[in-house]
């Protein structure tokens, strides 16, 4: 799914105005329509103690979208509604008028906030549904009225239980990189078709809730020509990539020979993790190259896997440089604090650069023997994926003013390097060569433990062997990684998740990707 930029989105209003001869009017009733529709979908949650709707509504579009919920939430039967229009633009949009006057023989109360007057007096706040229709994507700088900025820290203090805001969180902006900091705060975001390049930056989370996309009935075939570099993973790309039916006459090679390389005096259950996740992902066949240390622990723990030893008994002290494999994942647990570890995972790495053809997976601990290294870069071989979380990714890029400029950054450093990041994280970013971004929709904050990281090199890699081009193992991996944390989440908690969890229910991931 593309995420497009408010320019694209007016692009796409316009067209669907133009190819079915509707108005702007008809299309702030759609979007009236499936809010009320989200809503009666969600009155359970929403209704229960809740007695009374509280709409502000501002003079552009999305008041006008704010305007007509109100009117279809008191046709169907809410008549505890009041609409608060809040005067901050000089002028009003003609669809918002065409909307107000409308409304009027209804008898729904219609109050006015305007400057310098006194704040609204709100009582019994955990009572009140309160919907934010001030600004939608068409607002594009920021509050700087002392006034307006009281009022909405006014709103975001009187703690209402629930916060709706229609498209966008009013005071959110699209495409600025110092982004407004008076924004109001939604318990959830009904948005229309696309999600926008702002719910996917910790600096917002706040901010947005949980979101939701609502169709509004534009055909796909507008979207097909708008161009973006930035994508939503959702169940439509998963389906391309994903190769459903194995074949009856195949056996173990066609599935791939992977080869893990990493581990260290205490730290063997990283190689562990990555090798029983590989093994549930698919591949064929699995080495590992491993310290002395660990040859027991990987023969009773993972015993399908082929154990190979370096001649040290704490660390990998050499890494021998041809492998006949069909991809490698290296540094889980290897260390990065000893020097012989450290040139012994640089000079597998200018070996594969210059002569291997094999596509690599490159995480945690040779990150950070990289990192240490000026010339970093000339290390990492074309098409290598690297697999960094927010700290490994500062030491290789340095530092950044904002979640925009990281994004700026990543997608630099990934076109630059032609190479793979994936930047894990809540919605996991992949950048590619090319300069796109693929943000992630799958996985949730009890992934937030140890060894995760280790169980999504260990997919990656399986899905390199398997066949699956870089950008797609990548893709994928995350999308998988991530809906078996969700699934160990539904089944048991959050708080409860280990990295083990999610290697357990792989195999039931595989299942509801094979009912899409």
């Amino acid at each position: 799914m593309k995420i497009l930029s408010s320019s694209q989105i007016k692009k796409l209003e316009q067209t669907c105005i133009d190819n079915e001869h509707i108005s702007s009017i008809d299309l702030i009733e759609r979007a009236a329509t499936s809010c009320l529709n989200w809503i009666i979908n969600h009155k359970q949650l929403l209704f229960n103690t809740l007695k009374n709707i509280i709409i502000l509504a501002g003079k552009g579009k999305n008041g006008g979208d704010g305007i007509t919920l109100a009117k279809k939430l008191y046709l169907y039967g809410y008549y505890n509604i009041t609409i608060y229009i809040v005067n901050i633009a000089n002028n009003a949009s003609n669809e918002f008028l065409i909307q107000k006057k409308k409304i009027t023989k209804y008898g729904i109360k219609i109050k006015y906030i305007d400057k310098y007057q006194k704040f609204p007096i709100f009582n019994h706040t955990y009572d009140i549904l309160l919907i934010d229709a001030i600004f939608g994507i068409g607002f594009n700088r920021p509050i700087i009225s002392t006034y307006w900025i009281s009022f909405f820290n006014y709103i975001n203090n009187q703690q209402f239980r629930i916060v709706i805001s229609i498209d966008i969180p009013s005071g959110l902006l699209m495409k600025k990189e110092d982004n407004n900091v008076t924004i109001i705060k939604a318990t959830y975001t009904l948005t229309f078709h696309f999600p926008k390049l702002s719910f996917f930056l910790p600096d917002y989370s706040d901010y947005i809730g949980t979101w939701y996309l609502l169709n509004i009935g534009w055909k796909d075939n507008y979207v097909h020509n708008i161009i973006t570099n930035y994508f939503f993973i959702d169940k439509k790309i998963i389906c391309k990539i994903y190769k459903k039916k194995r074949k009856k006459f195949t056996h173990k090679g066609t599935y791939g020979h992977g080869l893990l390389i990493g581990g260290s005096y205490g730290m063997i259950g990283s190689m562990a993790l990555a090798s029983k996740a590989s093994f549930k992902t698919g591949i064929g066949k699995l080495s590992v190259y491993i310290p002395r240390c660990g040859y027991q622990i990987l023969q009773q723990f993972i015993p399908e896997a082929i154990v190979q030893t370096d001649n040290n008994n704490f660390f990998i002290q050499k890494i021998p440089l041809s492998f006949k494999v069909n991809s490698i994942g290296i540094g889980m647990g290897i260390g990065d604090k000893n020097e012989q570890t450290s040139n012994a995972v640089k000079s597998f790495l200018l070996y594969q650069k210059k002569y291997g053809k094999i596509p690599i997976v490159i995480d945690a601990d040779a990150l950070n023997i990289l990192s240490n290294q000026l010339n970093f870069l000339n290390f990492i071989p074309k098409n290598t994926i690297i697999t960094p979380h927010p700290k490994e990714f500062y030491k290789l890029c340095g530092s950044w003013k904002n979640d925009y400029h990281k994004l700026e950054i990543l997608k630099h450093f990934s076109q630059k390097n032609k190479i793979f990041c994936v930047l894990k994280g809540a919605h996991s970013i992949i950048s590619t060569p090319d300069g796109d971004l693929y943000f992630n929709s799958t996985g949730n904050p009890g992934m937030a433990t140890a060894g995760t990281g280790d169980v999504l090199s260990g997919i990656i890699t399986s899905l390199l062997s398997q066949g699956y081009s870089q950008k797609e193992a990548c893709i994928f991996g995350v999308y998988l990684h991530g809906l078996s944390g969700d699934l160990a989440a539904f089944n048991h908690s959050e708080e409860s998740i280990i990295a083990e969890d999610i290697i357990n229910y792989l195999d039931l991931s595989y299942k509801t990707i094979n009912n899409y």
